[in-house]
């Protein structure tokens, strides 16, 4: 018995979570939703989402936006490596339809110790949002069916067209191009 009215706990606690998350995804995200993670408690530079469906309205806008979409993690040396090129990319288009979002894939557990001191080191935080959903199977392919999950994946998109870049850029040369293949 003491079972049936643990798990009927577990059950009601994790629904009523889960409907929060579906219903305003962005309120969820700036507080670590439904899982724990070292930074829960605190308020975060950046959203940190928890699950992709929380996440997945970032890769699915249709509107006049160009979107430069970049999977990347700080343990991730070619990620890091390749940052100061959507850096240079944010200024260069400002005056243009393009947003620049940096998707980390760093740990849950690693969110507080690593990426948000990483990140304001960086002055990255506007750019920045967090995706933690370490079920990568489930929601990969949901992203490109061409992406095996390793990192760095670039993703440029808008309404009309899209881009990928699997694996490391060269140079900040052949990001515009990618870019200027999608906005052309």
């Amino acid at each position: 018995m003491k079972f049936v009215l643990t798990l009927f706990v577990v059950v009601t606690a994790f629904a009523c979570t889960t409907k929060n998350a579906v219903d305003n995804p962005e309120a969820s995200a700036k507080k670590v939703s439904s899982k724990k993670t070292p930074a829960q408690e605190e308020t975060l530079p950046f959203p940190v989402y928890m699950t992709f469906n929380e996440f997945e309205h970032h890769i699915r806008q249709e509107n006049d936006t160009t979107y430069v979409v970049n999977f990347w993690a700080t343990w991730c040396k070619p990620c890091v490596a390749e940052l100061p090129w959507f850096e240079q990319l944010i200024p260069a288009y400002q005056s243009r339809p393009v947003k620049v979002l940096l998707v980390s894939m760093d740990f849950p557990k690693q969110i507080k110790s690593k990426l948000i001191p990483f990140v304001e080191k960086r002055k990255l935080e506007e750019s920045v949002v967090a995706l933690a959903d370490m079920d990568y199977n489930e929601w990969i392919d949901k992203v490109s069916k061409e992406w095996d999950g390793a990192i760095p994946f670039t993703l440029i998109y808008n309404k009309n067209k899209q881009q990928i870049k699997l694996g490391e850029l060269d140079n900040y040369e052949e990001l515009e191009g990618l870019l200027a293949g999608v906005l052309n």
